[in-house]
């Protein structure tokens, strides 16, 4: 069945400190693949890229400001999340992705997608506009989509959009049956162990905008407050993660984060939820010496051995993606 075009436009919202040169990526891959338009909030209001893509075509530039803080307080989820603003940088997430839902319903868009500016989402072999478009029929309220997470195979990465395409699989989506051997070969890998993804595999969400009384459920998910909702999960379609891709990007982020808590909204453990690789990458960087930050790199992260690459990819660890980048080759 032909889908009409204007069905089911979609928007992204996304917060963002120090994304560098790769912003242009993330924001030309997505309009590329169909997305109608892109909300960024700068957490820095004095970020250079704020300035340098805040006129750009399909994309709203916000600054973290008065305005925005006084926009924060009008939001039903601004009472949860008032008191953890300056310590929290998720609570500002959701804060942000709140106010979007309220900018991208008054543009005339039908569904929000939540990400970061390190994550791209994948529609193999399609597009985003015609991925939307197709759920406009469907009794859906959110859908969320499994996370890939990326592996980088060198020290020194500029553009991880343009250059990285090695990713592991979520262990559900995993098609070859796990044999001794593989298991094996997944315990012998220290950038697999003890926990397979350094952060989170509950994938990100988009939300129906004309849905009434969601609003975020934390940084993965939308839900309706006090009430019943239709949500989904998509397996066709997923979250490329390009967390700390390349020495520099795991040296910036840390360095950005500062001494961050070791639980989340002082009660959910950081450890406990995702292992302890975000709490020892926060203590190497904050240690300040490089060439410590650079061997915990070499050692969690990054896996160089093409040999290696090739088993894991063998037993379904790891996988491919080319096409980001032959997109944004022909952006």
């Amino acid at each position: 069945m032909a889908v009409e075009k204007n069905k089911g436009r979609a928007a992204i919202v996304t917060t963002l400190r120090n994304a560098g040169p790769v912003l242009d990526s993330f924001i030309a891959y997505h309009l590329a693949i169909g997305f109608a338009h892109i909300f960024l909030f700068f957490d820095d209001s004095n970020d250079p890229d704020l300035a340098r893509v805040a006129g750009r075509a399909g994309v709203t530039a916000i600054p973290h400001d008065s305005q925005l803080r006084e926009a924060w307080k009008t939001l039903p989820q601004y009472g949860a999340q008032g008191d953890f603003l300056e310590r929290e940088v998720m609570a500002r997430q959701v804060l942000n992705a709140a106010h979007a839902m309220e900018l991208a319903r008054a543009r005339g868009f039908d569904w929000l997608l939540h990400i970061d500016a390190d994550e791209l989402f994948y529609a193999p072999g399609g597009s985003a506009a015609d991925h939307f478009a197709s759920l406009e029929n469907e009794p859906v309220d959110t859908v969320n989509y499994p996370n890939y997470e990326a592996v980088p195979e060198r020290e020194t990465i500029g553009d991880f959009f343009r250059e990285v395409t090695l990713f592991k699989v979520p262990p559900e989506l995993n098609r070859v049956k796990l044999s001794p051997e593989g298991l094996r070969l997944l315990k012998s890998v220290k950038q697999l162990n003890p926990d397979f993804f350094h952060y989170y595999g509950a994938g990100k969400s988009a939300v129906r905008l004309a849905a009434p009384g969601m609003g975020p459920e934390g940084v993965h998910d939308f839900a309706r407050a006090g009430g019943d909702f239709r949500p989904a999960r998509n397996m066709h379609n997923f979250i490329l993660h390009y967390a700390v891709c390349g020495f520099d990007a795991l040296w910036r982020k840390y360095a950005t984060l500062g001494r961050f808590a070791d639980a989340w909204w002082n009660k959910y453990d950081i450890a406990a939820a995702i292992g302890t690789f975000h709490l020892e990458a926060r203590d190497v960087v904050g240690r300040g010496n490089r060439e410590a930050a650079l061997a915990f790199y070499a050692e969690w992260v990054a896996i160089t051995d093409p040999v290696l690459i090739e088993a894991l990819m063998a037993h379904g660890f790891l996988a491919r993606f080319p096409e980001p980048c032959q997109i944004l080759r022909n952006t």
